[in-house]
């Protein structure tokens, strides 16, 4: 019977080890990272908890920067500016709250009768761009199809067959009280007609107030909190062993 024989070798590193002060600027680096992505993590869970997202977009741009010997410094911030079109970042004013300006002259705020179909995320083929056109006058009607492919989680049952593939007219009409509204009318071609009998769809108003929903910077400063020691304890305990690796400890069989 052979026996396994380990030797460690660690006089070498308890040498490079006794110079482990050297090392703090990187200890620091290290614990600074970590506690920034405790926060993003808390951040990106509470943006799971409180958005019903399309897609991962918010919750993926909820960032960090990591910290360096030099700048000993991390960040948690967010990024959901959209480079194409300009539009700013949106998560702040989920976070402080205040007011959100159509960057088109208009915001369309969905009503009742829209969620009614689609109770949660509204699908592309019912926003405000595919029922009209942006050069569309007061009053003129526009006719147009969609199809609601897939599963569509956020339409009802009911209205997803309703809606499989729908004709619609749509418009740009005041309501009884004065609102701006995209007035919809759906359904078969043959019972399609006119509009009378179509539903305000979206209210278009100059700007609406958006409220603070979103508490972030409470949410990071929770998690860093709660996280000090363990991430500190990480930190030393990564660079102290790196530190021991490089300065010649070594295991032998």
């Amino acid at each position: 019977m052979s026996l396994l024989a380990i030797k460690v070798d660690v006089d070498s590193a308890v040498r490079g080890i006794e110079g482990i002060g050297a090392q703090l600027p990187f200890t620091i680096a290290r614990f600074l990272t970590l506690s920034a992505q405790s926060g993003q993590a808390a951040g990106q869970k509470l943006a799971r908890d409180v958005f019903k997202t399309r897609n991962d977009w918010t919750v993926r741009n909820i960032r960090i920067t990591p910290a360096t010997k030099q700048t000993q410094k991390a960040e948690v911030f967010t990024d959901t500016s959209n480079r194409k079109t300009g539009a700013p970042d949106y998560l702040p004013r989920q976070q402080e709250g205040g007011v959100k300006v159509g960057r088109h002259i208009h915001v369309a705020i969905p009503t009742k009768y829209l969620k009614r179909i689609a109770p949660g995320i509204i699908p592309d083929a019912l926003r405000p761009k595919n029922l009209l056109p942006a050069s569309a006058q007061i009053g003129e009607v526009f006719a147009g199809s969609f199809t609601l492919a897939g599963p569509h989680r956020a339409v009802s049952r009911a209205s997803r067959k309703k809606l499989g593939h729908s004709e619609f007219n749509a418009l740009l009409q005041y309501a009884k009280t004065g609102t701006l509204c995209i007035f919809v009318r759906h359904g078969g071609v043959a019972n399609i007609g006119g509009v009378a009998d179509a539903e305000p769809w979206y209210v278009l108003v100059r700007e609406a107030h958006v409220k603070a929903i979103f508490p972030m910077d409470a949410a990071v400063e929770k998690a860093v909190q709660e996280n000090l020691d363990r991430n500190f304890t990480r930190a030393a305990a990564e660079v102290l062993v790196n530190e021991a690796l490089k300065n010649g400890l070594r295991v032998k069989f």
